[in-house]
């Protein structure tokens, strides 16, 4: 059977950080990696008498695929991270809603999660069930120098797969604050464009939103299309 190896901060028995991760194990991990026919692999889980470093590296190197929680700043995750990503093997990563990537990594393409949030746990797996299903598990190539080589294709299209859902979930955020009243569509429009142009560091779905609103302000009465893309969104989940 496949392996999925699940990277995440796991904190001493009863702790804040062993509760998340457990409850993001059992709700989420767990039956997406079952239901792609993967078996999810965490390194408290595993009964081996071998050093837990020489464990984890072998995890890392022959796994099919791993998924990594960033939440928490974790060094040991990072680091684990890292070596994976070294090899250009399938790596999908996630973090907790409430936190922050760090600025060296914040171009990594990162899922949010939210446990409290039911809705926002089936929409995350249901992202991570289309991501999984990009990637070619069945051929791992070693040949790991070229750019976009036959081992890390599948990985580069599971990158552009992300950028699609943040651009998704852009449209859906810019509907919902164009929903809430306000004076004028034009008025809310303007408080969105002045929130992304005061950022320093955007992204390029930022950026893309950024040239959207300036479309939108100049005229606006595209923003029925706009609407009407959000919900056609809708109606693939």
């Amino acid at each position: 059977m496949k392996k999925c190896f699940i990277v995440c901060p796991i904190g001493s028995e009863g702790s804040d950080t062993r509760k998340r991760s457990d409850t993001l194990f059992k709700h989420i991990l767990k039956p997406v990696c079952e239901s792609c026919g993967l078996d999810p692999i965490r390194v408290d889980h595993i009964n081996s008498s071998d050093s837990i470093t020489e464990t984890i590296i072998d995890h890392l190197k022959n796994s099919e695929l791993v998924i990594a929680d960033l939440s928490e700043h974790n060094p040991n995750a990072f680091f684990e991270i890292g070596f994976r990503t070294a090899l250009n093997k399938p790596i999908i990563h996630l973090k907790s809603k409430n936190d922050t990537i760090p600025f060296d990594l914040a171009s990594i393409r990162t899922f949010d999660y939210d446990l409290q949030d039911l809705d926002s746990v089936d929409e995350l797996k249901s992202k991570l069930l289309k991501t999984v299903e990009v990637f070619d598990l069945d051929s791992q190539v070693e040949d790991s120098n070229l750019p976009i080589s036959q081992n890390n294709q599948s990985s580069f299209n599971s990158q552009i797969l992300q950028e699609l859902f943040k651009i998704q979930d852009g449209i859906m955020s810019i509907k919902d604050d164009l929903s809430k009243p306000k004076s004028t569509d034009t008025e809310t429009i303007s408080v969105l464009a002045d929130k992304l142009a005061n950022s320093s560091n955007k992204s390029p779905e930022t950026a893309m939103t950024e040239m959207l609103l300036e479309t939108f302000i100049n005229h606006p009465e595209k923003i029925n299309s706009l609407m009407s893309l959000a919900n056609s969104f809708n109606s693939f989940k």
